[in-house]
């Protein structure tokens, strides 16, 4: 049985994230959170002319499509997202920033739940309810 690929992106991402804030950390022994987000930034930067040879097939921009504004706001909040979480780690626990800062399905569970009219199952609540009890437990 083959493993789906939006399982193997998920452990990749899994894998990266957890990267992202240990190396984030690390940073945050000598360097301000403005210039951590900065140098970062320098990263990302870095990878981008690889996304563009790899999909520049893809590679569209339809100013009508209203979609387009929302990947802006996807772009502009997670910048943000990493500058604030930079933050936390130059002034927290590992553990308990990345723990917490790790939680934010649920403030995309919610919203889905209430503006994209996805399913609310037991279990999709359960695993927000378990999520919410992991960040108290991480963070005592």
């Amino acid at each position: 049985m083959a493993i789906p690929a939006w399982l193997v992106h998920s452990i990749i991402t899994f894998i990266l994230f957890g990267l992202w804030g240990f190396f984030g950390k690390v940073a945050s022994r000598s360097l301000t959170p403005q210039n951590l987000i900065l140098i970062s930034n320098i990263g990302w930067v870095s990878i981008l002319p690889v996304f563009f040879i790899m999909y520049r097939k893809f590679f569209t921009i339809e100013w009508g499509n209203h979609d387009f504004y929302f990947a802006l706001l996807s772009g502009l909040a997670g910048s943000a997202g990493a500058l604030f979480f930079y933050y936390a780690l130059d002034k927290g626990d590992t553990t308990r920033v990345v723990a917490i800062t790790a939680a934010y399905p649920l403030v995309a569970a919610i919203l889905s739940f209430v503006f994209l009219h996805e399913s609310v199952t037991p279990f999709k609540i359960g695993g927000l309810v378990f999520t919410i009890i992991g960040i108290y437990i991480l963070s005592i």
